[in-house]
């Protein structure tokens, strides 16, 4: 066989082999969070639902509950959201200032209860330090999913 030909495999597969496994994990890593939304949301009849980067969030409409799943190192994270209990939904981006100017360190969707002596519940849709310094759509998503929780509650 020539040199040329054996050296082309090689580089070929030190290409393509990482990128199979990082498809693999990926797969698995959503498996694990929609299984986490299946047996947290038994019972329900999910009408909407939206996954990204280790999140997934579902709502009942006709219930009035909002599912959510995060898995940060492989902890999955779950919160339920009966919206009868919430006042208002608002999307809170926090931001700093670093050497390039501002940039978002947060995104999170936090409901305000009807109760003044309950806690805010929070979402979190995108998180600097978990999720790499870079929004892929993050913001959009919460201002959809405020929309969809705020017609709920009226």
């Amino acid at each position: 066989m020539n040199v040329t030909l054996i050296v082309g495999i090689i580089l070929i597969a030190f290409i393509v082999i990482p990128i199979i496994l990082l498809n693999k994990n990926r797969a698995k890593r959503n498996a694990a969070i929609k299984q986490q939304l299946a047996e947290i949301s038994k019972g329900s009849t999910l009408t909407n639902q939206e996954s990204w980067n280790g999140c997934v969030i579902a709502i009942d409409e006709n219930k009035k509950i909002c599912y959510y799943v995060r898995q940060e190192n492989r902890v999955c994270f779950t919160q339920i959201v009966n919206l009868a209990d919430y006042l208002t939904c608002r999307v809170v981006a926090s931001s700093a200032m670093g050497s390039t100017g501002t940039s978002i360190e947060m995104v999170e969707l936090v409901f305000s209860p009807k109760n003044a002596n309950g806690e805010n519940k929070t979402l979190v849709f995108f998180n600097a330090e978990t999720d790499g310094y870079t929004l892929n759509g993050e913001l959009q998503s919460a201002e959809r999913w405020k929309k969809i929780c705020t017609n709920l509650m009226k």
